[in-house]
């Protein structure tokens, strides 16, 4: 990987690592991959040795990142110029709508719609500050407490919501202003908030985030959860924590475990068989006889644990399989 040197890029906006990975929806790790691997950007080194991404990268990676959600492999696409990834997406695009496909490569042809809830994130023009993809933002409250009543008005892609501070009552808030404005995506920007109250909103599929100021940053998010399935619950425990369906089935996990790829140390086939195991055991919990109301109690907890456990697990084979440029299977969502 090239490393320029940061007086190239003096008076130049750039992004650290971090931003970097957050705007095009990968996981740091799996950024630092792609650059070692691949060589898919050469990010700037600042004083104190940190990596400086200019806008132009960052758009370069949410490109990549698009394109291998669709499919392509990041070892064919990794060296393709800019303006060649820019005609493969589109190419893509055009060919899901021309064979009828639905969900988001179906509405790709239009602009996302984008609801804007919160005083401050009200204000902000994504439309303007989207680095790939057009946003259109089709709806904006600036009061949270009105915003599923004014914005039931409105039917958007992604709801970006923005609370200052988060308890017991936000997971209720947030589902309904996102079932109001019928969206497939809840965006959460908090300030302060415990640490269960964000365990129990991205339990429940939704994205929460450390509030944000700049407007790059939202529309990044925004074009990333649009190119990714959505997380969609099962069923909730007695106590309200959410059921998260299996993002792989067995077809789909056989893939993978037998996908030929450069990892000596074979972590994807480790991962399948740790993502079987914990499937097994939660399901064993959910069917394991029960001599008392507290025994029930308990094998639910196991269930609820296996099932977290699953989903994390699940989560880094899907990072393993993108560093490593697999050949992607379809995520089959379990029905409820």
């Amino acid at each position: 990987m090239t490393i320029k040197n940061d007086s190239d890029t003096q008076g130049a906006v750039t992004y650290r690592s971090g931003a970097a990975a957050r705007f095009a929806g990968v996981p740091v790790e799996t950024l630092r991959v792609w650059e070692r691997r691949y060589g898919v950007v050469h990010p700037h080194l600042s004083p104190r040795g940190q990596r400086l991404y200019s806008l132009a990268e960052v758009r370069r990676l949410v490109l990549i990142k698009q394109l291998v959600d669709m499919g392509q492999p990041i070892g064919v696409i990794a060296a393709l110029p800019t303006g060649d990834l820019i005609a493969m997406r589109e190419a893509v695009q055009a060919l899901a709508v021309s064979r009828g496909r639905t969900g988001a490569d179906a509405n790709a042809s239009r602009p996302a719609r984008i609801a804007l809830a919160g005083p401050l994130v009200a204000t902000l023009r994504l439309d303007e500050a989207a680095a790939v993809g057009r946003l259109n933002v089709v709806g904006r409250c600036v009061n949270v407490v009105d915003a599923a009543k004014l914005l039931g008005r409105v039917r958007s892609d992604v709801v970006v919501i923005e609370m200052p501070t988060l308890n017991d009552q936000s997971l209720g808030a947030v589902a309904n202003i996102k079932t109001a404005c019928g969206a497939e995506w809840a965006i959460v920007l908090y300030r302060f908030a415990p640490s269960a109250a964000i365990a129990r909103l991205r339990d429940a599929g939704h994205q929460v985030v450390h509030a944000p100021s700049d407007a790059v940053e939202i529309a990044a998010m925004c074009s990333a959860l649009l190119l990714s399935p959505p997380t969609r619950l099962t069923n909730m425990a007695p106590d309200g924590d959410p059921m998260l369906p299996p993002q792989f089935d067995e077809q789909a996990l056989a893939a993978l475990a037998g996908a030929s790829n450069s990892v000596y140390c074979e972590c994807p086939r480790h991962l399948v068989e740790l993502v079987r195991n914990l499937g097994s055991f939660e399901r064993y919990s959910a069917e394991c006889a029960n001599r008392d109301p507290a025994d029930a109690a308990l094998h639910r907890d196991l269930q609820i644990s296996a099932a977290r456990a699953r989903a994390m697990l699940e989560n880094a084979l899907l990072r393993v399989a993108i560093a490593e440029g697999l050949p992607l299977p379809p995520i089959a969502v379990a029905a409820a």
